[in-house]
């Protein structure tokens, strides 16, 4: 079981490592971040890099006896992420590429509430699921996405001049 669990995390480890070389090919303006065989190979390992991630949390071999009032918030925080990754998608309207930046529903209020999601469900479900390694796993997970949404709101700050407004209007 302990070799299973550190292989899903390797596979993890080296699809959040993939995704960070592609933000930063399109933080560079890279021309392949823009070649639609890419973007399609980065939608596979973001779906490698969950599954993974899921299978990490149910098969942890380290569990940890936790009260009800911990794990129970922990699955309210796995939903909430959950729930805010379905309503930035809905506000986004699918994965196209569109011209400006999306200020409207969810990112009226939060900025990258995808990133936002994925933070609390990367603690919540270990939580609710004592899952102790996939816990201590999830500053490094935490600090990928911060990464990458630091990348992203350097290259529209740069493209949008209104964007540094939004910034100061918005969380997160």
């Amino acid at each position: 079981m302990k070799t299973a669990y550190f292989i899903w995390f390797g596979i993890c480890l080296a699809c959040y490592m993939i995704r960070t070389v592609y933000n930063l090919a399109v933080y560079y303006h890279k021309p392949a971040a823009d070649n639609k065989i890419v973007v399609n190979f980065i939608f596979f390992i973001m779906a490698v890099l969950w599954f993974a991630w899921f299978r990490m949390c149910f098969i942890d071999p380290v569990r940890i006896d936790l009260p009800g009032w911990i794990r129970y918030p922990g699955l309210l925080l796995f939903a909430a992420g959950v729930s805010l990754f379905i309503l930035s998608h809905t506000s986004l309207r699918g994965f196209g590429t569109r011209e400006g930046f999306v200020s409207s529903g969810i990112y009226s209020k939060i900025r990258n509430p995808m990133y936002l999601g994925f933070i609390l469900w990367i603690i919540g479900l270990p939580l609710f699921l004592r899952g102790l390694l996939t816990l201590a796993s999830s500053p490094l997970w935490t600090a990928f996405l911060l990464y990458w949404k630091h990348l992203e709101e350097k290259d529209m700050e740069k493209k949008y001049s209104e964007y540094r407004e939004y910034k100061q209007r918005t969380w997160f």
